[in-house]
């Protein structure tokens, strides 16, 4: 875990992008800037238990459609942290200043971060921003059935010819865009896919809240190996995508095999795929009409009916798709 100065002879310029992701507990003097797909759903439910703001109760009051329950954390309803952007100039620079106030921040290798942003986002459907993404980075079919390390690779190709639409999602940001420790004096930079890393965190913020707190994996997806579906080729354009992030955090190249045996979902998989899409989609559409007729509650009741009818008949786990 990276250790940055903590007393800089000068406030770091404010970046936009860290401003407005960045979010702060007083009570503790923590400022936590949550990379997206580093850990980010599991170090904000860790804050926000130390600080006492997490609502979970909130969950059902939103009209607003999450992949799981886990998800609502990204709410400031549910998390209830203060967004470093809303603070005074002068709170801003103090908590940037100051020697007792802890500032961290999380990073992730840049292709397996790139995986996880795609199964998400792409693969899952859990894209609210724009459909082109889905559209360029399309499902590719062997012998009839959806090949996930294919459509990996398709996405790869998609990222290069077409960087600025998938821009448009900040889970497809470089981590250098965001996390910039050569402005922002962190003191402490998590690297995520590292053993321990986040359970140092974890003992940090329980010793300053005084709470025994637990680490939450969460958001781990489906369970498929990114070496499972990355060839030396996808690895490649992803990296020329991120290379900043490599520059930035001396992220290791790793060694990706030339080819890969073609990963094919099942009958049963497909079927559960196709559904949890559908039920995605049918609830953003219920979400927003909820927003514009008769508020939350409506939404979030229909949400779940929708969920249920649909896992209700099958006896098999998301997580089923493995290699």
């Amino acid at each position: 875990m990276g250790r940055g100065s903590h007393a800089p002879s000068a406030e770091p310029p404010l970046l936009a992008d860290f401003a407005n992701l960045a979010l702060v507990a007083p009570s503790l003097q923590v400022l936590y800037l949550p990379t997206p797909k580093a850990a980010c759903t599991t170090l904000k439910l860790l804050l926000a238990e130390a600080a006492g703001t997490h609502r979970p109760e909130m969950a059902d009051r939103l009209a607003i459609m999450h992949v799981s329950r886990a998800q609502t954390i990204h709410h400031p309803a549910v998390h209830g942290l203060t967004r470093f952007a809303d603070l005074p100039a002068r709170e801003r620079r103090a908590i940037l200043s100051s020697s007792e106030w802890i500032r961290i921040a999380s990073v992730r290798d840049p292709v397996s971060r790139a995986y996880s942003a795609w199964e998400n986002r792409i693969f899952m459907r859990a894209h609210r921003r724009t459909t082109r993404v889905i559209e360029l980075a399309h499902d590719v079919m062997t012998n009839g059935r959806i090949d996930v390390a294919a459509s990996f690779a398709r996405f790869s190709v998609a990222l290069v010819e077409a960087e600025a639409t998938f821009m448009v999602d900040h889970h497809f940001w470089p981590q250098s865009r965001v996390v910039r420790p050569d402005r922002v004096p962190f003191t402490s930079l998590v690297r995520v896919d590292q053993p321990g890393e986040i359970d140092e965190i974890a003992a940090l913020l329980s010793r300053r809240s005084g709470k025994q707190l637990e680490v939450s994996r969460l958001n781990e997806g489906l369970g498929i190996k990114v070496d499972r579906v990355c060839d030396s080729a996808t690895a490649e354009r992803i990296s020329a995508v991120y290379r900043d992030d490599y520059t930035q955090f001396g992220f290791e190249r790793r060694t990706w095999p030339v080819s890969l045996e073609p990963l094919l979902l099942g009958d049963t998989e497909s079927r559960l795929l196709s559904a949890y899409r559908n039920a995605f989609e049918r609830g953003m559409s219920v979400a927003r009409e909820s927003q514009r007729r008769v508020g939350a509650r409506y939404g979030v009741s229909q949400m779940r009916r929708s969920l249920v009818r649909l896992f209700d008949r099958s006896p098999h786990d998301p997580k089923e798709i493995q290699p």
